[in-house]
């Protein structure tokens, strides 16, 4: 539990950041700590899917929720686990140290991460009340579904800021220049 850790290590206030599906977790926590989270960024975040206001374009855009026989990423027709096991096998052969670590665990993570996306969150937007002091971020070279659902996940947050990097794919916040400017807008917005 977030709030026990921050306990623990005697923080009365922090600023929470999570990316692609830790993004959800990230504002889990705006929305259930108000008084604690002083500022929250959700990079490359999934949208909430199922959310009743959801626009039918991040529905469409979600490959992953469609049929095999649509795309090669389609999830109907195929066990998650298996697509998972495919994708954590072509990571590690890249030998990327920051994804064998991603995948360090297996592939139960990700396939519990993606059908939680999915499913109607149990948070409500309408307790992050944080404003200016929660951004969005993605890339222009995103996958379609992030794109898409960046400025939908904005709009769920009144006064929340949207942040496009130019040229980023899913990944961007690796590269250090993205990183610092992550983390320097919520050391600014604390």
């Amino acid at each position: 539990d977030v709030a026990e850790l921050a306990d623990a290590l005697d923080l009365p206030r922090f600023c929470v950041a999570g990316h692609s599906s830790g993004g959800p977790y990230a504002l889990a926590c705006a929305a259930e700590l108000p008084e604690r989270v002083a500022a929250a960024a959700a990079v490359c975040s999934d949208a909430p899917y199922a959310h009743p206001g959801t626009p039918q374009a991040l529905r469409d855009a979600d490959s992953m929720s469609q049929s095999t026989a649509t795309t090669p990423e389609g999830m109907n027709g195929q066990d998650p686990k298996v697509f998972a096991q495919g994708m954590r096998q072509s990571s590690l052969r890249k030998g990327i140290p920051s994804k064998a670590h991603a995948w360090k665990s297996g592939v139960d993570g990700w396939v519990c991460d993606w059908m939680l996306e999915r499913l109607p969150w149990s948070f409500s937007f309408e307790n992050i009340i944080l404003g200016p002091k929660l951004t969005v971020w993605f890339g222009s070279d995103d996958f379609e579904a992030i794109k898409v659902g960046a400025p939908f996940l904005q709009e769920l947050v009144p006064g929340s800021q949207l942040r496009e990097v130019q040229g980023g794919d899913h990944g961007f916040k690796s590269k250090p220049e993205h990183l610092a400017a992550i983390l320097r807008e919520l050391m600014q917005q604390w």
